[in-house]
């Protein structure tokens, strides 16, 4: 299995848009196995007075390590030959308009890194499974957003974040006029993207499931998010036999994030329907 290459990650700028709203693009060369950096994002600054006083007065810090494998996203169709349906344009149209939410997803839980990746490996780092869990008994999702964006400004030294919504939360969040429209993307009142999906289904940190009916949704923040696909490849099969062809569309995938500082955070007004 080929190993992530080791890479310099773009730091959170400005970008257009692309897989994820607020995403930035993976460095040349992810696709040969996945990502390795070290992660900068938590160092701190230290402040001096003009006298200073005292001993290890500038300490030195150590970044954060991570590391993020490829896995293959997967559209496969079959249909009776009968149907005269080209099931591989099917295949081919369908992977990439899904293409988000399956990397939010895994994202999100790191499910298919956990269930795949080999014995002694690793898996993926995942949102549920890396998140701070400041709580969810927040009477506002703006009370929810403020701690988010507060306690992650603390953590990486104002530089900015990503904040992970799912939909309800951010339908909430839109109508407590917490979120505000800058072209293709929302952002806070901080000015920090916002990347909405039904990929992130609301669950919490440790979270195996979906939340149930009225469960309050789960919202994420952390310093950056990166994602990318690489090419289609298209496989396909006519069963004569029984009369039936299938197609199998595939693009290696990858979403990563920053993971030295990952919170998370709920509120009673937006629950899971």
């Amino acid at each position: 299995m080929p190993s992530p290459i080791p890479v310099t990650m773009a730091q959170p700028t400005p970008s257009g848009e692309g897989l994820l709203s607020g995403a930035l693009p993976l460095p040349a060369g992810w696709e040969r196995g996945g990502v390795a950096f070290l992660d900068p994002n938590c160092l701190l600054p230290v402040v001096m007075g003009q006298c200073p006083t005292g001993n290890d007065l500038k300490p030195t810090q150590r970044a954060d390590s991570a590391e993020f494998r490829t896995y293959s996203l997967i559209m496969a169709v079959e249909c009776s030959t009968l149907g005269g349906l080209d099931v591989a344009e099917v295949a081919n149209t369908e992977l990439p308009r899904t293409a988000q939410f399956a990397l939010a997803r895994e994202l999100l839980t790191g499910a298919a890194s956990e269930r795949d990746t080999p014995a002694g490996v690793d898996p993926n780092p995942s949102l549920v499974g890396t998140a701070t869990d400041l709580g969810a008994a927040f009477t506002s999702v703006a009370d929810a957003l403020a701690c988010l964006e507060s306690q992650l400004a603390e953590a990486n030294a104002g530089r900015g974040g990503v904040i992970l919504m799912p939909i309800g939360f951010a339908t909430q969040a839109l109508a407590e006029r917490v979120l505000w429209r800058d072209g293709a993307r929302w952002r806070t009142v901080t000015g920090n993207p916002v990347m909405i999906s039904g990929g992130f289904d609301g669950r919490g940190p440790g979270d195996t499931t979906p939340p149930a009916a009225t469960d309050p949704l789960y919202a994420y923040a952390t310093t950056a998010v990166w994602a990318g696909v690489g090419r289609t490849d298209t496989y396909g099969d006519v069963a004569r036999e029984v009369n039936t062809a299938a197609a199998r569309a595939e693009q290696v995938g990858l979403a990563a994030f920053s993971t030295c500082a990952v919170f998370a955070a709920a509120s009673t007004t937006a629950t899971a329907c």
